[in-house]
């Protein structure tokens, strides 16, 4: 899965190579499906993001726009925050696809302790009912499709993953896979 994200990330890069307009500030609430691969961990995700104008300096990497992200879930199980930068690439007048690349911080199960015995029941619950991150720092890939309703306002759907990729950990690797909704509105627009 990790490879397939590289893939849709440099693809979705070489073909927004056009300038993007100023999107400025905007304001997303959402919610998400929680770990849709493993469906290790449940209950879905409420989620919160800020993402800013995009400096004069970026420019040169087609003008990404960074992000602040947060999601929540609603079981008490891992919860994550994120930042990074966002590209957007406009498909039509108001079909936009955009990619976040970013770097995660979760409260989320590294893994289990290896020195405990198989049928230790604490061993035994978070290896049934807890996705085994492998690290606190994880990579945060985001794939969205958004639909302007008009210059404030807009609605889409999003696929997250957030994973170590073998890069930032080594070992334990579950990662999580998330889908959902998402509302934006933008300011000074």
């Amino acid at each position: 899965m990790t490879r397939l994200m590289m893939a849709a990330s440099a693809a979705a890069l070489l073909a927004g190579t056009a300038q993007a307009e100023d999107r400025g500030m905007e304001f997303r609430f959402g919610v998400t499906a929680h770990d849709l691969a493993d469906h290790v961990e449940d209950g879905p995700n409420l989620t919160a993001e800020i993402l800013f104008g995009s400096p004069d300096f970026l420019s040169a990497i087609w003008s990404p726009r960074p992000y602040v992200y947060g999601s929540f879930n609603t079981n008490g199980l891992t919860n994550f925050g994120s930042a990074g930068l966002a590209w957007n690439i406009p498909l039509t007048e108001r079909l936009n696809f955009e990619i976040k690349e970013g770097l995660s911080y979760n409260d989320g199960v590294v893994d289990i302790d290896q020195n405990a015995p198989a049928s230790d029941p604490n061993r035994i619950r978070l290896a049934t009912t807890r996705a085994l991150m492998g690290s606190h720092i994880l990579f945060h890939t985001t794939l969205g499709l958004d639909y302007d309703i008009n210059e404030r306002w807009a609605v889409g759907a999003y696929y997250e993953h957030i994973s170590h990729g073998q890069i930032l950990a080594s070992g334990r690797n579950q990662a999580l896979d998330n889908a959902g909704v998402r509302l934006s509105y933008r300011f000074g627009r």
